[in-house]
């Protein structure tokens, strides 16, 4: 007996991560690469800095990696929606699937840059070193990993979904509007990066602006609204958006 046919919804899902999946290996074996040649030069003593040893690396890790999900975000639904409504998904099906998609690459980017702090601490334990972080976080050490996890997987899931509203806003109006859409579409992600006043941003508002972050239980409240009013934003936009024909 032949076994049943996936949901639309999982096989947008598993098609769009089957296209990204080698721009995403790519990206990390090289980000890695990069900081691995930095601890390289720490262990081997190439860079001597009796503050060195103090300060992490992996901390800065972050900011690019939320750059690239937003770029790959933008891309979402131009360059996928007409070729999957074409083919008989429908706009909701698509909707569910990206939203998949999201969740799931920012659970995988969030796991990597837990790895990242745990292999980090070892590295650092080996050499005797005392590691520091610089910035605020909802953890305060690298032995707390559901924590960074948390955190990162946030992050990633808000500027994912910052890029993919921009991306939708393109499709649902004129350029224009579009454009000036875009400037609204970053609010998922600042919102997000202010509720969790954490890196260079938290660091900004508790010692410029001198604002503490709400108590934990309070903040990934917080968090979860704001993903859930980003993923509800797309929602809107794309589920009568009209199909433009390509005059090229």
């Amino acid at each position: 007996m032949s076994g049943k046919r996936k949901h639309p919804v999982l096989n947008v899902a598993r098609h769009m991560i089957y296209s990204f999946r080698w721009t995403f290996v790519y990206y990390w074996l090289i980000y890695i690469a990069i900081f691995v040649g930095i601890a390289y030069l720490k262990t081997s003593n190439a860079v001597i800095d009796e503050e060195l040893g103090l300060q992490g690396v992996w901390e800065s890790a972050s900011v690019s990696p939320k750059i690239f999900l937003m770029v790959i975000g933008i891309m979402l639904t131009p360059l996928s929606l007409a070729s999957f409504v074409s083919n008989g998904v429908t706009r909701k099906h698509f909707i569910g699937g990206m939203i998949l998609v999201v969740t799931a690459v920012s659970a995988l980017f969030g796991l990597t840059m837990t790895a990242g702090y745990l292999v980090e601490q070892f590295v650092y334990n080996q050499n005797h070193w005392q590691l520091e972080l610089q910035n605020p976080h909802l953890f305060t050490s690298s032995a707390q990993p559901v924590w960074i996890f948390f955190e990162y997987f946030f992050l990633f899931f808000a500027y994912f979904g910052s890029g993919w509203l921009i991306g939708s806003g393109f499709p649902r109006f004129h350029w224009q509007m579009g454009i000036a859409f875009s400037i609204v579409a970053l609010l998922p992600a600042m919102a997000m990066e202010a509720v969790l006043s954490s890196d260079w941003i938290g660091k900004l508002l508790q010692l410029i602006l001198d604002v503490e972050r709400n108590p934990l239980a309070v903040v990934v409240l917080l968090a979860v609204l704001v993903l859930a009013f980003t993923m509800a934003m797309n929602y809107f936009l794309l589920r009568r958006v009209a199909i433009k024909k390509r005059t090229f």
